[in-house]
């Protein structure tokens, strides 16, 4: 049993755990309330900003809060969770990742729902989702952007979870790791697209997977590079593979100065996305 395999086992446990506590109707009639409350109270806050929170020909940067993993088990942080996300703002960061997989992550909803209180920048909930239950459970939490990843999921129910995610208000970032999971992406309507450059069954690394996955995706498409980038000239590189933007966790995590070190990034990536755009021009005149 390869490690994905291993957590989404873990998962399906808790989840049942969760379905016993809180069925599926009373947390769709939980969700149902929430939003009439907050048309009573014109609630505009969710995102707090009124631009959309992905846009074309830009490069941006999504900083992750991430406790552990698989791989290198629980990560420290450099800095307390309140200081690492005023850092996250003051660096330009456009959207928050916070890992809720509670078992090899160490993340929780509580966790999501104390950085929702602490910041209004734009969240993704990321974690292992492949239910209703779990999408209405991420709009209820407070979730902008969610995570469906393509290889724990059919053509069938990755279409239903992306079509369920918009109804909400949700916006789903799909996940592919190879040619056919971006067909598969891109068949089930897929417009916001992540390539992870880490193999979730080994968790090995390679940046590559960007550079020949990327020339698949439509430009009219979003594209987000995840894993792996962990200094300035990896996000210039992806960068010119096309991406749109990075999901970077660790370095931030690890980092005395987390803000400066996105800044870094973003500059990066900006100063080739520029470059990529100006030779485009040019061959295009010619």
């Amino acid at each position: 049993m390869n490690i994905l395999e291993k957590i989404l086992v873990e998962k399906s446990k808790r989840l049942d755990q969760l379905q016993e506590a809180v069925p599926f109707s009373r947390l769709v009639t939980q969700y149902e309330d929430a939003q009439t409350k907050s048309k009573k109270e014109n609630d505009s806050s969710k995102t707090g900003f009124d631009k959309p929170i992905f846009t074309q020909n830009t490069f941006q940067v999504i900083a992750e809060i991430k406790r552990a993993s698989p791989s290198k088990g629980k990560i420290p942080w450099a800095l307390s969770l309140e200081d690492l996300l005023k850092q996250y703002e003051s660096g330009g960061a456009s959207l928050i990742s916070v890992l809720t997989e509670e078992d090899f992550f160490l993340g929780s909803n509580t966790l999501f729902q104390t950085v929702r209180q602490l910041t209004l920048l734009p969240l993704l909930r990321k974690d292992f989702i492949f239910t209703k239950y779990q999408v209405y459970e991420s709009a209820l939490l407070g979730a902008n952007v969610i995570l469906l990843i393509t290889s724990i999921l059919d053509q069938q129910k990755l279409h239903a979870l992306i079509i369920l995610a918009e109804q909400l208000g949700l916006i789903p970032l799909v996940e592919c790791r190879d040619e056919e999971e971006i067909a598969k992406a891109l068949a089930a309507g897929a417009t916001l697209l992540g390539i992870n450059n880490r193999d979730l069954r080994t968790f090995e690394i390679n940046l590559n997977r960007t550079a020949e996955l990327s020339q698949l995706i439509p430009k009219d498409c979003f594209l987000v590079s995840e894993s792996g980038i962990l200094e300035p000239k990896d996000a210039a590189l992806v960068s010119h593979f096309g991406a749109d933007a990075i999901l970077v966790g660790e370095s931030c995590v690890r980092s005395n100065h987390p803000g400066e070190h996105i800044r870094a990034l973003l500059e990066a990536g900006q100063e080739q996305k520029l470059l990529s755009s100006a030779k485009t021009k040019r061959r295009d005149i010619l």
